[in-house]
């Protein structure tokens, strides 16, 4: 299910991939933070876990309620859940992996954050 994801992500300056055995899961990182993760909910749908601005995890989560939810295993406050084979369309999961991206990367230093941003 939405197979794009990783290519999508592996095109983003920076970002690298990493699959955690324990977990079950890929990490995509930027600058060594997770900002997104490719794993499976408890019941094994699988799953997109992305790090967001809390207010835009509040509007998603009420527009696609039971498919996009608190973020899994993470802080509900900054992490948000969408389900991969649910019916959310493929530009919103865009606009999460972007705003999770942007969102990691601006709490690197403004050094790191230079550094990849020249990449």
């Amino acid at each position: 299910m939405r197979d794009w994801i990783s290519a999508y992500c592996q095109q983003k300056q920076g970002e690298t991939q990493e699959f955690k055995p324990a977990w079950n899961a890929t990490v995509l990182l930027i600058g060594g933070k997770i900002f997104a993760m490719l794993g499976e909910y408890k019941d094994g749908r699988p799953l997109l876990t992305v790090k967001l601005e809390p207010a835009f995890s509040e509007i998603l989560r009420a527009q696609y309620p039971g498919d996009i939810i608190p973020g899994y295993y993470t802080d509900k406050n900054h992490w948000s859940s969408l389900f991969l084979d649910s019916s959310v369309p493929d530009d919103v999961a865009c606009a999460m992996l972007d705003n999770a991206y942007e969102t990691t990367l601006s709490t690197l230093s403004k050094k790191a954050q230079a550094e990849i941003r020249s990449i």
